[in-house]
């Protein structure tokens, strides 16, 4: 267990390490501390590369869409597990298989649609697209978790005078704090470092979102400024970092008081 640990952390640190050096320091020994820090490299990183507005707009993005994302999914879940309809079975199997289905298969028509919608290459594009995208799975989460909560706590409700949606916002979705954090956690890194998706669809001029703006620095063929490079993936990965380290700790404590619940 630790030797995999050690695997998996030391390219972290040695691009942390590498980011406080030179371009001759890295090539001279790339594994060596430096000799005094570069500052200058996180700087650049901000001043050249210009990181600061694609990092707001990738984190209005995830925001956007995990809030689309836990308003939606709790509530249609509910719908399917716990209101007698006749197509609630056939509406989960729907769900379902959104996901057995790989983006390269509705890649060319999802583009040709938003062509036909005129919102191709458009932050609302992006965000159609996450949602729906995030949707399959969320349901299966939140539907799994709740077929586990008893119905006598609705019931309970129900003779005390709450309403359906009272009864949802105010007995069950609390119970749901542990996907809801689970959904969070992952959709948050999946937005935060997705490029390939976000590249296809916003294209490569338009898009100002944190790694297609890395790409583009990377793309020209003149940039061999390594230590640049170091500093950026340190800084984009601390957003990630710091939102797994909180997260989990909330994860704990919501599993926690949702089963003593």
């Amino acid at each position: 267990m630790l030797a995999t640990g050690v695997v998996f952390v030391s390219p972290c640190l040695l691009a942390l390490l590498n980011s406080f050096k030179t371009l001759p320091e890295i090539v001279q020994s790339p594994l060596a501390m430096p000799e005094s820090p570069q500052w200058g490299n996180y700087e650049y990183i901000f001043t050249g590369v210009k990181l600061a507005r694609p990092m707001l707009n990738s984190l209005l993005m995830c925001m956007v869409v995990i809030a689309s994302l836990i308003l939606v999914a709790p509530m249609a879940a509910y719908s399917i597990m716990r209101r007698r309809m006749a197509t609630g079975k056939v509406l989960r199997i729907f769900f379902l298989a959104g996901l057995t289905i790989p983006f390269q298969i509705v890649m060319v028509p999802l583009l040709q649609e938003f062509r036909l919608l005129g919102i191709h290459c458009t932050y609302l594009a992006l965000l159609l697209h996450y949602v729906s995208w995030g949707l399959p799975l969320c349901i299966f989460i939140y539907s799994g978790f709740m077929a586990t909560i008893p119905r006598e706590l609705e019931e309970a409700a129900a003779i005390d005078g709450c309403g359906p949606v009272s009864t949802f916002w105010r007995i069950v979705f609390p119970l749901l704090t542990p996907c809801t954090v689970t959904i969070v956690i992952f959709w948050g890194l999946w937005i935060w470092n997705d490029f390939i998706q976000a590249f296809i669809i916003m294209g490569s001029t338009k898009g100002q979102l944190v790694f297609v703006q890395l790409w583009r620095f990377l793309s020209d063929k003149y940039v061999k400024n390594w230590n640049t490079i170091f500093a950026g993936v340190v800084v984009l990965s601390m957003p990630v970092t710091v939102l797994y380290i909180t997260m989990q700790r909330r994860f704990v404590k919501g599993l926690t008081s949702g089963a003593v619940k």
